[in-house]
């Protein structure tokens, strides 16, 4: 298997996470109406609008949330922030045992300055999440109401073609609140060279094999997807955040925060 990485590889000379600080943690059961219209037969598509099949489910769902990082710096120019979730731990060196348990739920590109950096990143932003997608009956809807005038149609309704459900990004919580933890680091970032022409975009690709969906050549789960060397593992670009995830029991009918 391979090394542990190296001080170097994990350190970031010159920048330093402050503080963390985040909204509450909320999540709840939605019920959501799934359209299964398409199960019916029609004998004319013009009848399509007469009849409506939906299937109700109960899904796990999130409040909407935001963290602000204060970062001090004595590098200027652009660097990558990573976000992972994971349990909380009591001692330090169980992080050995937990670091399977992290799920990377974002990265992106930032611009330091020298001094005081601030960072305010909303659960709605977050890279690897996708919402819904748009049902196929309020589609279709849409492109008809468009081709008879009633409505003027958008020419771009893109969406993305595949991406983790932001609705999951937070594990249930519970009511007295669940302690978990987030975790921060901070690497420099150094451009790719790619074949001429191919750009990555989520609404018609995944990216598989193209390496174009990722800031860097640092795989997926760094820092963890090595054994951690504790004696120098914990660098001043890396932040352990301890968060409460709270559980609301009421229910929500298909809301929008």
């Amino acid at each position: 298997f391979l090394p542990s990485y190296t001080y170097d590889e994990l350190n970031f000379n010159g920048v330093a996470i402050k503080d963390v600080t985040f909204d509450k943690l909320v999540t709840y059961f939605d019920y959501f109406d799934s359209d299964v219209s398409n199960v019916l037969p029609m004998q004319s598509a013009d009848k399509y609008f007469d009849y409506a099949v939906f299937a109700r489910q109960r899904r796990l769902n999130h409040k909407p949330f935001s963290y602000t990082m204060n970062v001090m710096s004595d590098y200027t120019g652009k660097a990558i922030i990573r976000t992972f979730v994971g349990p909380k731990f009591d001692r330090f060196f169980d992080l050995q045992f937990y670091k399977k348990y992290f799920f990377e739920i974002d990265q992106y590109l930032v611009d330091f300055t020298a001094g005081k950096n601030t960072f305010v990143r909303n659960s709605r932003e977050f890279y690897w999440s996708v919402k819904d997608r748009t049902m196929y009956t309020d589609l279709y809807k849409k492109i008809m109401l468009g081709y008879n005038g009633q409505e003027k149609f958008a020419l771009d309704m893109s969406e993305a073609h595949c991406g983790f459900p932001d609705r999951l990004i937070l594990p249930k919580g519970w009511t007295s609140g669940m302690p978990m933890q987030f975790y921060f680091i901070i690497t420099p970032y150094t451009t790719k060279t790619y074949e001429q022409g191919y750009q990555y975009d989520k609404t018609f690709t995944c990216g598989i094999a193209s390496g174009m969906r990722f800031y860097d050549s640092l795989p997926l789960g760094y820092p963890f997807d090595r054994v951690i060397n504790f004696s120098y593992f914990y660098t001043k670009n890396m932040y352990f955040k301890d968060v409460f995830i709270y559980h609301s029991d009421e229910m929500k009918m298909n809301q929008t925060y």
